[in-house]
């Protein structure tokens, strides 16, 4: 593993050992679990977050929860939103999942100091000055099938997609680190699966996913929000029996195993 890689991880593991609220304690499994999904329509298309209910329902958890999802928001706007404040006073959300738009966290340095993290730091102080118990996640999305050629002069990598969610990972780690999250890390099994399974078609079209990609998403909420193997969960029908034994294997392997399984090149 790089070393610039496994510090950056360490940081992550130390903040949130010392922020308390980043796993809500519960007092056990039968208790409901609420979640509020903020971000746009990488969220809505399939609707990830009935998936990520129905998955956590087939391993005998209990999930509701509430969306603020308008197509192509980005956190600036979450930032100054009503609705997003409402939301987060409605009740006591035992995770507040945080999205930006696909393309600006593979932007420069520059622009996510000026145009990104504020409002990441932002909306982490709301959720958290709603309930201080609340465990923030940001979901770590996954980037353009083909890359984000028409920014390549931003960086060279964002011609393909490898190189574009190299740079969304490391943004999302990043917010995580800085603000002592958790992350949801969508975008590295989705780089994982198309590495090992070119096969598996995860998109609907060059931006959004299909009902596989979002399966693959809703496995990776799961294991990263009850820390436990999403392998055997219910399938929907739109997804393969197959492809779902990989995708489950493939989040599991990716959330539960982190330092062994995450690739940052640099």
């Amino acid at each position: 593993m790089h070393k610039a890689f496994f510090y950056s991880l360490l940081a992550v593991l130390v903040a949130l050992a010392t922020y308390g609220s980043a796993f809500p304690e519960r007092e056990g499994e039968g208790e409901t679990v609420t979640i509020l999904f903020i971000g746009n329509s990488l969220i809505s298309a399939n609707n990830l977050p009935a998936m990520v209910a129905a998955i956590a329902g087939s391993h005998g958890h209990d999930v509701t929860y509430n969306a603020v999802t308008p197509g192509g928001a980005r956190l600036l706007h979450h930032a100054a939103s009503g609705e997003v404040a409402r939301k987060l006073g409605e009740q006591s959300w035992d995770y507040v999942v945080l999205q930006e738009q696909s393309q600006y966290p593979g932007f420069a340095a520059q622009q996510l100091t000026t145009d990104v993290y504020p409002y990441a730091a932002q909306l982490v102080e709301a959720a958290r000055e709603a309930n201080p118990d609340t465990g923030v996640v940001f979901y770590m999305a996954m980037t353009h099938r083909d890359g984000d050629p028409a920014n390549s002069h931003i960086a060279a990598e964002l011609r393909t997609f490898e190189g574009a969610q190299k740079r969304v990972n490391k943004a999302y780690l990043k917010m995580a680190q800085a603000n002592s999250t958790l992350v949801a890390p969508v975008g590295e099994a989705w780089r994982a699966v198309r590495r090992a399974h070119p096969e598996i078609n995860l998109y609907g079209d060059n931006t959004h996913p299909n009902p596989t990609g979002t399966y693959l998403a809703a496995c990776v909420f799961y294991a990263t929000l009850f820390q436990s193997p999403c392998t055997g969960a219910a399938t929907p029908e739109q997804v393969s029996q197959p492809d779902a034994e990989t995708l489950q294997q493939t989040a599991d392997a990716v959330v539960l195993n982190p330092g062994s399984n995450w690739d940052w090149r640099e």
